[in-house]
């Protein structure tokens, strides 16, 4: 028993050693927060590029919005700006009005599109042509896909046929 003895009086409570932090990361985790942080940045980078690219068609609907539907002049106007501004030396800018109108009509088959010729350059066209020019644009813009619309710069035009 006092053998007993003298081996309890050797055992010595097991101290854990306290941490310098409560809450301690592992350097790896370091790199990939670091890793985190740069993609968070990088794709808010994108994200605001996107959205400063877009900022012109957000402009010419607000300014569509502010015109008349019988402002077709302004608002072909208009239509023509944004094209400038996605493609500046896309054909359709110096096409004719007929080329422009088949431009038009292509982007969207769907909706339809009063003859411009009419609309532009007779005296008083009707108010239904007018109005429907106008819902006509507002759709297009609604829609309009400026990286589409810079890359169809080859996109070939309808032959005009001589009025000679």
């Amino acid at each position: 028993m006092a053998a007993e003895q003298q081996l309890l009086e050797q055992l010595v409570d097991i101290a854990e050693p306290a941490y310098s932090l409560p809450l301690q990361i592992p350097p790896g985790a370091y790199i990939l927060l670091a890793i985190a942080i740069i993609a968070f940045s990088y794709c808010g980078w994108l994200c605001y590029k996107r959205w400063r690219y877009l900022a012109a068609k957000r402009q010419a609907l607000v300014l569509l919005n502010q015109f008349e539907p019988a402002a077709a002049g302004q608002i072909n106007q208009l239509l023509k700006r944004v094209v400038k501004h996605y493609a500046p030396a896309h054909p359709v800018l110096t096409a004719s009005t007929a080329q422009w109108h088949h431009f038009l009509q292509q982007q969207l088959p769907d909706k339809p599109l009063p003859p411009l010729s009419a609309l532009l350059y007779q005296a008083g066209p009707e108010n239904e042509l007018q109005q429907q020019f106008y819902q006509f644009a507002q759709s297009w813009l609604k829609q309009l896909q400026p990286t589409a619309l810079a890359e169809s710069k080859s996109q070939v035009l309808a032959e005009e046929v001589a009025d000679v």
